[in-house]
């Protein structure tokens, strides 16, 4: 005789699974009559539901490969959005900061599961993945096929909605600014931004990066070498709301109005978004979201919920928006080249 599963129990009742499930769990969304319907079919059918009840006052237990990872203001969120899910489920939270795979045995007597949390060695993760305990991955990078579950965001679309926005307000000539290379979110968001804007007639696109994220410096030459090749750039795409603020004030240190002569759009929506004037156009990413469907979906596996009965690992990616404030606009019809401070005229050929 085959396993009853909540399947069995919906095709029985000629319901749907949603129902079954939320019924079995004591969850809203049926009524009462459906609810008692539920149970009694499942006793009837022998339905065996292998669902446990979490152990209150366990720990949720947060692994960052080192401190400098766990200070960066994305992850900070990530971690504020666990603590509050873990604590609003009864759990506690501990955060690690650790790159010895050796950890996780210590840690399995008195834990419900792991939210690993940015960057992470292999070792870790083939022991993650070794753990009798669930585990959720808050990253942008995973081994592939790895068998644990995943959050990250949408960034490879986040960069092709941008490319169109600015697409729309007539830009044409644009900028992606790595600032610092090597993170992997940046260059998918180059990926998304670069593939709408090769379908775009006449929209070009070229990059920078800098030393690191307030190299200035780096900004005003790479400008000036465009401007010599006679590009000017109407709008910059950043790879963080910290490279924004530095393409910004830089803009407008070497004589460019924002957005009246060069729209700047950020990424992220971190605080100094609006503590700068003007304040930064953004795509906000949901990070402490992120933390708080890492514990849910942690959860559900440690507590054998029925809404993940039979289903594989998930990849599962949260959708950002975009925030319009002051520093983006419709794109400048006239050249700003004669306002740049402290760059000598050009001659027919572009060369200063």
């Amino acid at each position: 005789m085959s396993r009853v599963t909540i399947q069995s129990i919906a095709d029985h009742l000629g319901i749907s699974k949603f129902a079954v499930s939320r019924a079995l769990t004591g969850k809203s969304g049926v009524s009462e009559t459906t609810r008692l319907l539920v149970q009694n079919a499942a006793d009837e059918l022998g339905y065996q539901n292998r669902r446990r009840t979490p152990v209150v006052g366990k720990t949720v237990e947060v692994i960052f490969k080192d401190r400098t990872v766990a200070s960066r203001e994305l992850w900070i969120d990530v971690q504020s959005g666990v603590d509050s899910e873990a604590v609003s489920n009864g759990y506690n939270m501990a955060v690690r900061w650790t790159d010895n795979p050796n950890i996780l045995k210590r840690l399995e007597a008195n834990t419900a599961g792991f939210v690993l949390i940015g960057p992470q060695s292999p070792e870790m993760f083939e022991a993650i993945g070794n753990s009798p305990l669930p585990a959720v991955v808050v990253n942008h990078i995973v081994p592939p096929l790895l068998r644990i579950d995943q959050i990250s965001a949408t960034d490879i679309e986040a960069g092709v909605y941008v490319a169109r926005y600015l697409a729309d307000l007539g830009h044409r000539r644009v900028v992606y600014a790595h600032g610092r290379m090597g993170y992997p979110g940046r260059f998918a968001r180059l990926r998304g931004f670069s593939e709408a804007i090769d379908a775009i007639e006449d929209m070009v696109l070229r990059e920078v990066s800098f030393a690191d994220d307030q190299a200035a410096s780096d900004l005003r030459d790479a400008l000036l070498a465009m401007v010599r090749d006679n590009f000017e750039p109407t709008a910059f795409f950043c790879g963080s709301d910290g490279v924004a603020v530095t393409v910004v004030s830089e803009l407008m240190r070497m004589g460019l109005r924002v957005p009246e002569d060069v729209s700047v759009i950020g990424h992220a929506d971190y605080g100094i978004a609006t503590q700068i004037s003007p304040q930064l156009t953004t795509v906000r990413m949901p990070h402490r979201e992120m933390g708080v469907a890492a514990v849910r979906i942690l959860l559900g596996r440690a507590a054998m919920s029925p809404e993940f009965e039979g289903l594989p690992p998930q990849r599962v990616s949260l959708v950002p928006r975009l925030v319009e404030r002051q520093s983006s606009g419709p794109a400048s019809t006239r050249s700003w080249r004669s306002r740049l401070r402290g760059l000598a005229s050009f001659s027919p050929n572009g060369v200063r």
